[in-house]
């Protein structure tokens, strides 16, 4: 089970291909905000920006209307018949804390008309986590799907020579590389790994053959003995 608790600021990532660490979205007792000075900043780096913020119409800062509304329509409404089959697709079975920013973090906001997602930075000082995770990059390793097996164990191996990102985490299925950890979430999982401890499941594979995708499920805790608990 997904826990809930979850961080109050979300980063914002591009339209794939192109995938950027945009800006951060924050909880305020107000609602929340999204911070366009950073939207700004990466309109050069591939990211065609969110539709419902022009920040090229507006010299402003950071916007504070809208935000939570905007974001929602990015969720089914839990008036839905099958919204509890939605939630059990994320692994989301207790529903007593689920709050709006719990829900955006758990499921990223991911529509499967677009690529836009948001992306839980993690705490590196959390003492528990269960997160369902896209495996980045499965795309390069397809020719090891044959060898996957849904539930099947995966081994995080943080990998400091990696040339692109010395914070890079590989995963790996029997000794076979099918991707990374996503860099954004990276460097907390390094920090886990070293003190913690982790374990990592493939939860399941999607996609079509030109663009396949493979999830994974992370469990940290404390103890080896809290973890099995």
């Amino acid at each position: 089970m997904v826990s809930l608790t979850r961080s109050t600021v979300l980063t914002c990532v591009g339209w794939r291909p192109h995938a950027w660490s945009i800006c951060g979205i924050c909880q305020t007792t107000d609602g929340m905000e999204l911070a366009a000075e950073l939207v700004r900043a990466g309109l050069g780096h591939g990211y065609a920006g969110y539709p419902a913020f022009d920040t090229r119409k507006y010299s402003i800062r950071v916007f504070d209307t809208g935000v939570m509304e905007a974001f929602l329509r990015r969720l089914p409404p839990r008036s839905r018949s099958d919204f509890k089959d939605y939630l059990a697709h994320f692994r989301i079975r207790d529903t007593s804390r689920l709050t709006a920013m719990s829900l955006l973090a758990v499921t990223e906001a991911r529509l499967p008309s677009d690529g836009f997602s948001l992306v839980d930075p993690l705490d590196p000082d959390a003492s528990a986590c269960d997160i369902l995770f896209e495996i980045a990059g499965h795309r390069h390793y397809a020719a090891t799907r044959p060898y996957l097996t849904e539930g099947a164990v995966l081994d995080l191996i943080p990998e400091p020579t990696n040339i692109y990102d010395s914070t890079a985490v590989r995963i790996e299925a029997s000794g076979r590389l099918i991707g990374y950890v996503n860099r954004l979430q990276s460097k907390t999982v390094i920090t886990w790994l070293s003190k913690r401890a982790v374990a990592c499941w493939l939860e399941r594979l999607n996609g079509a053959t030109g663009s396949p995708e493979a999830f994974a499920f992370l469990r940290m805790r404390l103890s080896r003995e809290a973890l099995a608990g």
